[in-house]
């Protein structure tokens, strides 16, 4: 695992399986978004992943993609050992970076991340060392994610739990409805009940691919124990119904 390094084109593609459970890496992983949207899990605290940012977990940091969008960037990891320099600051520490670039700084590392790719086929591990100290060195420390908010999209994606209401979720934060939705609007550009549909549609999709479980216990275990109301909720979102949706698998 010494002198390692790995990257990768991203598209929505590269998101299409979700994993049973998080996956830990030995290596330091990054991910940089041209467009689209990610909420990935990281240790029980969950990051939303816009365009034009940019992204380091450290080693051992459990990693659960939780919803992807329309992605769109590249991913990867690297040893401390690639590295020409690792005594950037940032990388004595445990927690995850999230920076944002914007105007022509995302430009900019758009354009970098596209050489690196180039570099990355040639095994030109020189200009890929110089990339990565150039990238490394504009990295700061960044804010914690707003505590309600993160606090709620961790309990929409909590396993196993069919997702609640907002008014119920808000009861159990200490918050009202109202502030619920302005919080979590402001930070993900999402309501809290565009989430908790996202969650909802999350579940039923995985579940259909199961044909020994019913469409009525799809149904509860989303949350909608109305079997036509989730059907109604369903097609809407996916232009399918429930029944369609399963029999194209």
């Amino acid at each position: 695992m010494k002198n390692f390094f790995s990257l990768h084109e991203l598209n929505e593609k590269g998101y299409a399986s979700f994993h049973p459970k998080p996956r830990k890496h030995s290596l330091y992983a990054f991910c940089f978004l041209l467009d689209g949207e990610v909420l990935v899990g990281i240790d029980g605290q969950n990051i939303l992943v816009g365009p034009g940012q940019f992204v380091l977990v450290p080693p051992e940091k459990g990693i659960d993609i939780k919803y992807f969008n329309g992605c769109q960037g590249f991913d990867g990891g690297f040893s401390l050992e690639f590295l020409k320099d690792a005594s950037y600051p940032i990388l004595r520490s445990n927690n995850l970076i999230q920076q944002s670039f914007w105007f022509e700084d995302a430009v900019f590392m758009g354009a970098l991340f596209k050489r690196m790719c180039t570099a990355y086929e040639d095994k030109d591990k020189g200009f890929l060392q110089s990339a990565l100290d150039l990238i490394l060195g504009q990295l700061r420390p960044g804010g914690k994610v707003a505590a309600v908010s993160e606090r709620f999209l961790q309990l929409v994606f909590e396993r196993d739990k069919a997702p609640m209401s907002v008014a119920e979720y808000a009861d159990i934060l200490g918050v009202t409805p109202n502030y619920l939705n302005k919080t979590v609007k402001n930070r993900t550009r999402r309501t809290a009940i565009d989430w908790i549909e996202i969650a909802r549609l999350n579940i039923a999709k995985k579940l259909l691919k199961d044909p020994s479980i019913s469409i009525a216990d799809i149904a509860a275990r989303t949350g909608l124990p109305d079997q036509s109301y989730f059907s109604r909720f369903f097609k809407k979102k996916t232009g399918q119904t429930p029944s369609e949706f399963r029999n194209e698998r």
